[in-house]
């Protein structure tokens, strides 16, 4: 809560802004219209030492928008200043009515003291309505170490397209998905009425289980073709996740949590070998998410442990989180390995009240 305050403080001590516009910035989510699907977004370093962080903001309005500005800030481990800031928007450059775009945000250096990151929305306008006159028809596909996919697109407006970008967002096995990478490419000119052909050639991010296309360009949109991997091999390791509990410090079981307070989400899980597995050893990453109930499930915090079978048994990894905000929740447990490949079905899904 400190952080966020504070990189609202930034924000407005930094840029000059109207009246209107910084009542923009301190509306609630469903007065201001474009809301974050997760408040913790998914960042990794990229291969030139920089941050990266990726998300998705959902427009909540009846009408599309356009120019959505978003604040990212840096943080290290020590201190609640960021140690540096940048402003970023969205892939899509109209959003439409009840729909969503991608974002990714680049740290401006390769500072490696960066272990975390924040975002804010600073504002949008409203926009004139890009009519949805691309079709995109997925192709084949084959999703090894790379990821090669072939597709149509065709152009059914009036008009030719100009600047028209496609793009291929990655998402992982979360419920909701987190968008972990994203790829793009542009075609200068579609005619009216003509199909094109485009192909992607891209590494494979361990952790996506599949993507979602979509188009855009100078005058139209497209539909979003969603394009799931093929399903993996069935595991020789099985691992059960069972008894998710919320725990004080002591290790008492709660029955419900208190805004500030420290509570330790803990979950029994249990490694069964295949009688033919030769080596013992399992590493393993535990997520714990936690969803705002309700119409529209944000996603309110992520959190992880790692750990390490050496042989088959029970394990009871934890991570603690903070609630921020009162409401009802609900926690959702998974255990994948060190490649995002889940090694169990999702834990049982438990309600938490906070006051």
């Amino acid at each position: 809560m400190r952080r966020t305050i504070l990189v609202i403080f930034l924000v407005l001590g930094i840029f000059p802004i109207s009246s209107g516009f910084s009542q923009e910035l301190t509306d609630t989510a469903p007065t201001l219209g474009l809301v974050f699907t997760s408040f913790t977004p998914f960042n990794f370093k990229a291969d030139d030492g920089s941050t990266v962080v990726i998300g998705e903001i959902e427009n909540t309005k009846n009408f599309p928008v356009t120019g959505v500005k978003i604040w990212a800030g840096f943080y290290d481990d020590f201190s609640e200043q960021p140690l540096e800031s940048t402003i970023g928007t969205t892939i899509l450059e109209v959003i439409l009515p009840h729909t969503k775009s991608p974002y990714m945000i680049k740290s401006p250096s390769t500072n490696a003291a960066i272990t975390s990151v924040s975002v804010n929305l600073l504002g949008f306008n409203s926009a004139i309505p890009k009519e949805q006159m691309l079709t995109l028809e997925p192709g084949t596909i084959n999703a090894d170490e790379r990821v090669t996919f072939s597709g149509t697109i065709s152009n059914n407006g009036a008009e030719n397209t100009s600047n028209t970008k496609i793009h291929l967002a990655f998402y992982d096995a979360f419920d909701p998905p987190r968008i972990v990478s994203i790829s793009s490419k542009i075609i200068e000119e579609i005619v009216s009425g003509s199909i094109v052909n485009f192909e992607f050639d891209e590494e494979r991010d361990s952790r996506a289980v599949g993507f979602t296309v979509f188009a855009e360009s100078d005058n139209y949109l497209s539909n979003f073709a969603d394009v799931p991997f093929s399903q993996q091999e069935p595991l020789t390791k099985l691992v059960t996740i069972s008894d998710v509990s919320i725990n004080d410090a002591e290790g008492n079981k709660l029955s419900d949590a208190t805004v500030g307070s420290i509570i330790n989400i803990q979950s029994k899980i249990w490694l069964k070998y295949a009688a033919d597995q030769d080596v013992t050893e399992q590493h393993y990453v535990y997520f714990t998410q936690v969803k705002q109930t309700g119409e529209k499930a944000f996603v309110e915090f992520i959190g992880t442990h790692q750990g390490k079978f050496e042989n088959a048994g029970t394990q009871f990894p934890n991570v603690e989180w903070a609630p921020e905000k009162r409401g009802l929740y609900f926690i959702e447990t998974f255990v994948w390995d060190l490649d995002a490949i889940p090694l169990a079905s999702k834990g049982p899904v438990i309600i938490v009240l906070v006051n």
